[in-house]
């Protein structure tokens, strides 16, 4: 018997009118084949299309899907958050909207729940990427492990993870939410002491719109990872507030 019960999957859409339908006809679909009580909570975060009617359609016909909307950008952190505090699940789970992510393995991350982990972090295979994003990646996993911990995690910003309620509770509650913080949420929860495993992930090509990655999600990632390698490694904020600015 399954020990978690109950999962909210927190998704964060930004422009993804082509993938939305798709993405939870299939997730839906692979939450109901594990017999856990479920909600999906989908977070437009500012979208210029029509990502937030096409939510409202499913919303209306069950109450298992949950659309919350930013009415500007506010970016994938804040979209988090918000998907967060609305979360009722034992367990929550984070996935992007683009389809790369295959919400049947949601159900891998939930199984080391259950054995006793508090935190589940995806690691996807990084073969799909082109070479230089492959590099940087690895680059900038090896950096963030060095500078704030979280040595035995190798994908730290892989969109698919699942976390206890209780961690979740801690994480909006230890630190100031802002962009780019998302990217250390693997790191917050070591340092606050939680037990954190890996499992390995698909990723699928996009099929549909376009990647938010860039050089300025780059830097903006890099710059908050310096002020957190203070807040946290040199000042030891451990059972503090973690990030204020």
């Amino acid at each position: 018997m399954r020990e978690i019960s109950s999962v909210s999957v927190v998704i964060p859409a930004y422009n993804e009118e082509e993938n939305i339908r798709t993405l939870l006809v299939e997730t839906v679909a692979a939450l109901k084949s594990i017999n856990v009580g479920f909600e999906i909570i989908l977070v437009d975060d500012g979208s210029e299309d029509n990502t937030f009617s096409i939510m409202k359609e499913f919303a209306h016909e069950t109450e298992k899907i949950v659309g919350i909307r930013h009415m500007r950008r506010r970016g994938k952190s804040m979209a988090l958050q918000s998907g967060f505090a609305r979360a009722k699940g034992e367990a929550v789970v984070t996935m992007d909207a683009d389809l790369q992510y295959d919400p049947w393995e949601i159900s891998r991350l939930l199984n080391l729940l259950d054995k006793g982990f508090d935190v589940v972090n995806g690691y996807r295979d990084f073969s799909k990427y082109v070479l230089g994003k492959t590099i940087l990646s690895r680059f900038y996993n090896e950096l963030s492990r060095r500078l704030l911990g979280s040595r035995e995690v190798h994908d730290l910003n892989c969109g698919l993870k699942a976390f206890r309620k209780e961690v979740i509770k801690q994480l909006l509650a230890k630190f100031v939410w802002r962009r780019g913080v998302h990217r250390y949420l693997i790191n917050f929860c070591t340092a606050l002491g939680y037990k954190v495993t890996e499992v390995r992930v698909s990723l699928k090509p996009r099929s549909y719109g376009r990647s938010k990655y860039g050089w300025k999600r780059i830097l903006e990632g890099v710059s908050v990872l310096f002020i957190l390698f203070i807040k946290i490694r040199l000042l030891n904020f451990k059972n503090q507030v973690l990030f204020r600015t």
